[in-house]
């Protein structure tokens, strides 16, 4: 059922550093139900630096499984950018306002299939909403999850990441494109592990940067995946 955006305000709960530049907010939603279906985004609505007559709004895929009351977001800081110039300002308890919510990058009701879900970076926000969410409603179909970042320093939701792996339904790896020495785990970036799956009849869901999302894409189309098998978010800053 589609649910039509709307205007809204919400506090600042907390905000927590994982890795430097990247960090997660929580937002309680004030004043009214925020509904939306685990994988969509919301906008960010802010005065810009620029010019205060205008309003200036960036889209943020939501991090947390469906809660009317409040929502998270994993966001990546860059400096001098006008976003990050924002977020790096926003302290607890302050109002901000969002419109939400959009996208469609979530599972329909009737879609059974398993699942094969490759991020980069922050794109593994709507990942984690839509697997928290079918953890949380015992769907235990297979879902093979590969997070990409480039350094060990940049690792975050390691100990999530090994939560899920404790599901039998559930195998959660993360891969390094830049890993040094003592890096014990896989190796290179995501699309270079896309031939260890096994991909019939799955559902893909790619998040992340635009050019991994269209070779990943490719690849799931020279695999027999129809364009409707195939769900993407692009995070390209």
């Amino acid at each position: 059922m589609f649910v039509k955006p709307i205007e809204f305000k919400a506090k600042v709960k907390s905000i927590i550093n994982l890795v430097p530049s990247i960090f997660e907010y929580k937002f309680e939603v004030l004043d009214l139900d925020f509904e939306y279906k685990a994988g969509q985004f919301a906008m960010m609505i802010f005065d810009s630096l620029i010019d205060d007559s205008k309003n200036v709004s960036r889209a943020y895929s939501i991090s947390s499984k469906p809660n009317s009351k409040e929502f998270e977001l994993c966001v990546e800081i860059i400096e001098g950018g006008q976003a990050g110039t924002y977020f790096s300002a926003l302290t607890e308890g302050q109002i901000v306002d969002f419109k939400g919510p959009f996208g469609m990058c979530y599972i329909k009701p009737e879609n059974q299939n398993d699942l094969i879900m490759i991020a980069t970076g922050t794109g593994i926000a709507p990942i984690k909403s839509i697997v928290d969410d079918l953890i949380a409603k015992g769907d235990k179909r297979k879902i093979e999850i590969l997070f990409g970042v480039r350094y060990e320093e940049n690792i975050f939701y390691q100990d999530l990441l090994d939560s899920y792996s404790k599901h039998e339904n559930i195998n959660a790896r993360i891969t390094l494109s830049k890993p040094s020495e003592d890096w014990n785990g896989l190796k290179g970036r995501v699309t270079s592990h896309l031939d260890e799956f096994n991909w019939e009849n799955k559902d893909l869901y790619i998040c992340g940067n635009g050019a991994m999302i269209r070779e990943v894409r490719q690849f799931g189309l020279d695999q027999g995946l129809d364009k409707k098998q195939i769900h993407l978010e692009i995070f390209d800053s």
